[in-house]
């Protein structure tokens, strides 16, 4: 006789269904999720599976995802490195064969039909180093720096200017420095000047509108902002600067704190306009220091006493940024007048009277479309004007007697511009250390490098020996007419041309010519643009500091020319300078090689990560096919003895309790 469960013996038959009803829902819900597991293959197909598991993958999901994209970034990257390095190698190769050419055409084996048909091959290389310079991948172009979009070398004014901006792009590869994948033009091919950085330090002073990031601060390391404490005769009020943005936050709750305990005390901006100044009233001393190991008063030049005596702090150095008055340029006449600018054998002259802003002096630079490039310089206290044009000759000069060049230091042909600056690099050649052949004794007058004769015939020698910069030059010219009896500047002055660049001599002498010539085989009055003659009152000499593009298509264009107009010291020079292109490709593809080396070296890094979360993922959310079959067996005889109970259960009825 069958035995029936105790609980289900003395129960409705209503409650005895929905209980075996529950049961058997209960199985066959685990048999359907079992199901789903294998099918899928997871342990974890949603998140109320296991919340904790879940919430596990979904951090792992989100960090292979970040791997994934990562590695496609690095694999991008790698490409573009090949194809840069693959890009200087055949510059390399290009530069090579170009050196071979010029070296070939010096000295007597070659003649001027030789030298024209050699320049035609120079100027194909020119057009397939653009060619490689303006090379691209999948849009991107490799030597533009940061600026990939639009082709780094464009033809300007019969020159080639250089339109690339920044070291190159960089990508998130997951490195903990950053990658660039692109380069420069400029530290492959030499695309910009050195020159004209600016010789004047502009100090520009502050407003209450200047901005606390644009001050370099008293330390030189910026603006760190805190709190800082000041003791108003013994009564400490502390000051939260945390939240100030700009000269005039500070001063307001500089004022507003310390009027507390000294209404009558005032803040602000010194006279100089360098530093903040705070003025107590009679009798009231305030001392300023920082709180809780800070230098937020270290770095606002505040970290000290202010009695009456000493109001002023220290200078915060203010830099230059786009948005600085003109007004608050150091040494700059305001409104400013007109400059020149020359390149590429264009000139202009740029009125800057309504210039505002340095803003207004870029936007009027880059206005001109010579090739010219103004920007502030890294230390924030001057401007550079730099040229982008290979093949052009810039040059920044005065208008009709003006100062602003000079004020802004900017002047390619000053009185501070370097000797050795002049003709290109070359400098001026300047005899010293002549001997008499037959004593053996130094003999000075084989030193001096040019005469100099007025209109009225009198004459003076020059010895430059010594001389540095122009102005050592227009000092010694005028020290010796001052030594042969000349009055200067009555009769004759040497200064720098009132009216574009050039050393000017002025002859008040009565006469016809004033003449200058070189003296035993010196080229330094050629060298200087003064060699010739004038029957006016003044003599201007050339400009000989123009500054060039020191780069490889600059000397690939001069070396063409000087094979052009059969010029053997060009060919010289312009071969001699392709030395230093070769070895500035050559740093530039190590450089790439580098780069790549470490892009490689990500990869392999990030995919061994990758597989470490992949594996740990797997862990949490994949399913154990063993176990699980083992349980589904289980849940399928569970099913089968809960469906025969029930059946069983289903059967009974009054009579078999009553046997």
């Amino acid at each position: 006789m069958s035995s029936i469960p105790s609980n289900l013996a003395r129960v409705p038959n209503t409650l005895v269904s929905q209980i075996v009803r529950s049961s058997l829902t209960r199985t066959q819900q685990d048999i359907l999720r079992l199901q789903i597991q294998l099918t899928t293959g997871k342990a974890v197909n949603r998140a109320s599976d296991n919340p904790v598991a879940a919430s596990s993958i979904s951090v792992l999901d989100d960090l292979i995802e970040r791997r994934d994209q990562r590695l496609r970034n690095l694999s991008h990257g790698d490409s573009v490195l090949g194809n840069v390095d693959a890009a200087l190698g055949d510059a390399s190769e290009m530069l090579l064969e170009a050196k071979g050419i010029g070296s070939s055409q010096i000295g007597v084996g070659s003649d001027a039909e030789t030298r024209r048909n050699q320049a035609q091959v120079i100027d194909a290389m020119i057009n397939q180093l653009i060619g490689i310079a303006n090379r691209q991948f999948q849009d991107l172009y490799f030597f533009g720096g940061d600026a990939t979009a639009n082709p780094p070398i464009v033809e300007l004014l019969g020159g080639l200017q250089y339109q690339g901006v920044g070291d190159g792009m960089t990508t998130d590869l997951g490195s903990a420095g950053p990658i660039p994948i692109t380069m420069s033009g400029e530290d492959a091919f030499g695309t910009l000047s050195a020159r004209v950085q600016g010789a004047v330090d502009l100090n520009p002073t502050m407003t209450g509108n200047t901005r606390l990031l644009d001050l370099n601060g008293a330390r030189g390391f910026g603006i760190s902002l805190g709190t800082i404490n000041a003791d108003v005769n013994g009564v400490d009020v502390a000051i939260d600067l945390s939240d100030a943005h700009t000269v005039s936050d500070v001063i307001a709750t500089l004022e507003a704190a310390i009027q507390t305990e000294d209404p009558g005390a005032t803040v602000a901006i010194s006279a100089a306009g360098d530093a903040f100044s705070i003025v107590p009233s009679g009798g009231v001393t305030i001392t300023i220091t920082d709180a809780g190991g800070g230098n937020t008063a270290a770095d606002l030049g505040l970290a000290q006493v202010f009695d009456g005596v000493t109001i002023d702090g220290s200078d915060v150095d203010p830099r230059i940024t786009d948005l600085t008055p003109v007004t608050s340029l150091s040494g700059v006449t305001v409104p400013m007048g007109t400059i020149r600018i020359t390149n590429a054998g264009q000139s202009r002259d740029l009125d800057l009277s309504s210039a505002a802003t340095v803003q207004d002096i870029i936007n009027a630079v880059q206005g001109l479309d010579l090739g010219v490039r103004v920007e502030i310089a890294d230390t924030g206290d001057r401007l550079n004007f730099i040229n982008e044009l290979s093949g052009g000759q810039m040059a920044i000069a005065e208008v009709a007697g003006g100062t602003t060049a000079t004020e802004l230091g900017v002047r390619s042909f000053a009185a501070s511009t370097l000797l050795e600056d002049f003709n290109n690099g070359l400098g001026v050649e300047i005899l010293s250390g002549a001997v008499d052949p037959i004593t053996g004794l130094p003999d000075p007058a084989k030193d001096l490098d040019f005469r100099i004769t007025l209109k009225d015939g009198s004459t003076f020698d020059v010895d430059l020996v010594g001389s540095q910069d122009v102005s050592d030059v227009l000092d010694a010219i005028n020290a010796a007419a001052t030594a042969a009896g000349i009055a200067v500047p009555a009769d004759f002055n040497a200064a720098l041309a009132a009216d574009g660049n050039g050393i000017e001599l002025t002859d008040n002498t009565a006469g016809v010519t004033t003449l200058v010539e070189a003296l035993n085989g010196s080229h330094a009055a050629e060298n200087l643009g003064i060699l010739g003659s004038t029957t006016g009152a003044t003599l201007t000499g050339e400009d000989r500091a123009t500054v060039a593009v020191d780069s490889v298509f600059s000397h690939l264009i001069a070396l063409r020319d000087a094979l052009l107009t059969n010029d053997e010291r060009g060919i010289t020079l312009a071969t001699g300078n392709l030395e230093t292109d070769i070895n500035r490709l050559a740093n530039a593809r190590a450089q790439a090689g580098v780069r790549n080396r470490r892009v490689m070296d990500a990869i392999i890094r990030e995919e061994d990560l990758r597989i470490q979360d992949a594996s740990l993922r797997s862990q949490v959310q994949d399913l154990d096919f063993t176990e699980a079959a083992i349980r589904f067996s289980t849940l399928q005889q569970q099913l089968q003895a809960g469906l025969i109970t029930a059946s069983q259960a289903a059967s009974l009825s009054l009579m078999d309790f009553l046997r």
